[in-house]
């Protein structure tokens, strides 16, 4: 373990990775956290709250940066089944909540039509390779073996599909006075269309993912079923938290 008191967590898109935003907001103070969501300078971004002193915890939609591997910051990420991960993406991207949305799907009505973006493509080994632009990820025939030999450069793995073990297990690691587990901006998990379609977007995320299963997840075995640590809420901080899940469209 790396600098425990300097967290950095890669949320990777649809991987209950929102659920696990909103705790670390319930964990770390707002001068104490750092959320970062939008690629616009990220680097930049990214050694300033590495190099900021009050900044304890560091999250959002970036990938697993050269100056996140170079830190001595504590690294975490949540996987998720690739297929499912692929039909959750595909399905939130359909509701259209927003414009993003509506421009990214225009002309994509089905399964067939979605391997075409290529932001649905083989997402998680994209994060953990560190690629930015995914057009350069898609054109690195080795993308996958940096992505796997970056899984050294993860602390603490949780997964999906063990949502409530990964917690409990972060929580006993970052001593966290808040482990509930909630759900939120769960989505459709209608699978829609030829597995083989769904596969085909996943060939590289595939594979990682069963690495990371055989590497991280037992750990996860004696967190099961651990009592969840909840501390005593005010009404007005569970209206912020509900309002807050609300608005979320990560």
């Amino acid at each position: 373990m790396r600098n425990s008191k300097k967290l950095v967590f890669i949320h990777i898109p649809k991987t209950a990775g929102t659920s696990l935003r909103l705790l670390l907001e319930s964990n770390y103070s707002e001068d104490k956290r750092c959320a970062i969501y939008s690629h616009d300078n990220l680097d930049e971004s990214l050694v300033k709250a590495l190099e900021d002193p009050k900044i304890l915890c560091i999250y959002g939609h970036f990938p697993l940066r050269p100056v996140i591997v170079a830190s001595n910051a504590t690294v975490v990420t949540l996987f998720r089944a690739p297929v499912a991960r692929s039909v959750s993406h595909y399905n939130h991207y359909q509701q259209r909540m927003n414009e993003k949305h509506k421009q990214l799907m225009q002309g994509i009505e089905s399964p067939q039509d979605f391997t075409r973006l290529v932001q649905s493509n083989n997402r998680q080994t994209a994060f953990l390779s560190g690629y930015l632009n995914q057009q350069e990820f898609l054109q690195d025939s080795s993308a996958l073996e940096k992505a796997l030999k970056n899984l050294d450069r993860l602390d603490a793995v949780g997964f999906t599909e063990h949502y409530a073990a990964s917690i409990a297990y972060f929580g006993e690691l970052f001593h966290w006075r808040n482990t509930l587990v909630e759900h939120h901006n769960s989505g459709s998990k209608k699978n829609e269309g030829d597995q083989s379609v769904w596969e085909s977007m996943n060939e590289q995320d595939l594979p990682l993912y069963q690495s990371a299963i055989e590497r991280f997840s037992p750990l996860l075995n004696d967190y099961q079923g651990l009592p969840v640590r909840t501390p005593q809420k005010t009404l007005a901080a569970k209206v912020k938290d509900y309002l807050r899940a609300l608005s979320s469209k990560f």
